[in-house]
């Protein structure tokens, strides 16, 4: 039975027994500023004191209208447009309809052909599972997403996590580009592959195609987006500016239920007529309060410069992981990039998802929140993406019951981490 929670603070959570559990993975990697920032909760209780809800069609809002302005100029390149939707998986679906309706109005109906990778994850909803290459979320819904035929899957190599510049470059060629509506990529892995990163060199080669073969390049930043990398977003390690990036998660920092959805210049000026009206929305999209969050979180990362302190906290959590990996057999790698790390684990192939179970289990008991992650043996991992502005001993604090879950899950003869401060 899962305990009930009482209140956060910080990296902390607490349940109604008073017991504290250290937040390693930022609730499902959105609680990005941790819980109780008062400077983002002092604006939602005036927010909420002046106005909540709006309908987009009949009002705007100062906060709404600050947050696009603030993406945009945070955003590479020509992204300057935003449209809002709740949740990941509605920015998803929204990038989907947008890519479909851009042919469609350029009298391409035929480019239809959406390409995601395996693994991949995308969303909940059903154009966003279709579109997922992760087949233990989608186990039991093919009648529901059999209707998405035009959606086709890249695969790695045997024993690879990502698909590398010949594979994706195969998959166009057997689609044929002119059949090719959108390309969907995450920068950074998340459910799926456990913060497994796609080459670079990737993300460029597609950026150069889908120039070549006109179809839109789009990038998931739902988990990767706003600082969790290290960088604004996951794509700017590779220099590339996609067609669309979808924001999320961390946009609102699990404050309030928001995504946003960026769109290029050049793409919304296929349509004669503004995105707002091309694009049916949702009853609760960019609502005051929920852009009063999402700015004031916003605000936070750039004033605190949270992508610099990321990179730093980053390679000292990662170094801390690594000399965990080097005592524990059960742990195959490290992987990712900034704050948006897992460990890689050698799984139970009688069992999967297993291994990564067990260990959630194992760190709660410890009061360690972790995230498991994976679609099979190969990608079996656990997340550990704790908050961005966690301090030095918070980060230490979490690699010392991670060791003592792990050693509980096998136990190690080896000496536990307890100099961290040698490990710098």
């Amino acid at each position: 039975m899962l305990p009930t929670v009482s209140h956060g603070d910080g990296v902390w959570l607490y349940d109604t027994d008073g017991r504290a559990y250290l937040d390693g993975c930022s609730g499902a990697v959105n609680t990005n500023l941790g819980h109780g920032v008062r400077e983002v909760t002092s604006r939602m209780r005036e927010q909420m004191d002046a106005v909540c809800f709006a309908y987009r069609t009949q009002f705007t809002s100062q906060p709404l209208t600050e947050l696009s302005r603030r993406l945009t100029e945070l955003a590479p390149g020509s992204l300057g447009h935003v449209q809002y939707t709740n949740s990941g998986s509605e920015g998803i679906e929204t990038a989907l309809r947008l890519a479909t309706l851009y042919h469609a109005e350029a009298y391409r109906p035929f480019k239809c052909t959406v390409l995601t990778e395996e693994p991949s994850y995308h969303g909940m909803t059903a154009g966003a599972l279709a579109a997922s290459g992760h087949p233990v979320r989608r186990r039991g819904l093919v009648p529901l997403l059999a209707n998405q035929a035009t959606v086709a899957k890249v695969r790695p190599r045997h024993g690879e996590l990502r698909a590398d510049v010949e594979q994706w470059e195969r998959a166009i060629e057997e689609i044929r580009p002119h059949n090719l509506a959108a390309v969907v990529i995450e920068p950074v892995g998340g459910a799926s592959s456990g913060a497994a990163v796609s080459d670079p060199a990737v993300l460029r080669r597609l950026r150069e195609l889908a120039d070549r073969h006109g179809f839109l390049l789009v990038a998931d930043e739902v988990m990767s987006g706003l600082g969790r990398t290290g960088a604004w977003f996951g794509c700017d390690h590779a220099g590339v500016v996609p067609d669309i990036m979808v924001l999320g998660k961390g946009i609102a920092a699990g404050y309030a239920p928001l995504s946003a959805v960026l769109v290029r210049d050049e793409v919304a000026a296929a349509f004669d007529r503004p995105l707002s009206s091309v694009l049916f929305g949702h009853t609760m999209a960019g609502a005051p309060l929920a852009a009063a969050a999402g700015l004031a979180t916003v605000e936070y990362l750039i004033a605190h410069d949270i992508p610099a302190r990321v990179q730093r906290s980053g390679r000292h959590l990662r170094i801390l992981l690594e000399h965990l990996a080097a005592r524990h057999p059960v742990v195959r790698d490290v992987r990712g990039l900034g704050l948006q790390l897992a460990l890689g684990l050698h799984a139970d192939p009688a069992r999967t998802p297993g291994v990564s179970l067990d260990l959630v289990t194992a760190a709660r008991d410890q009061g360690l929140l972790l995230y498991p992650a994976g679609i099979d043996a190969r990608t079996e991992s656990v997340m550990v993406a704790p908050p961005l502005n966690s301090t030095e001993a918070e980060l230490e604090e979490l690699v010392l019951r991670l060791d003592r879950s792990l050693s509980s899950l096998v136990p190690d003869p080896a000496p536990q981490v307890r100099d961290l401060a040698a490990t710098r």
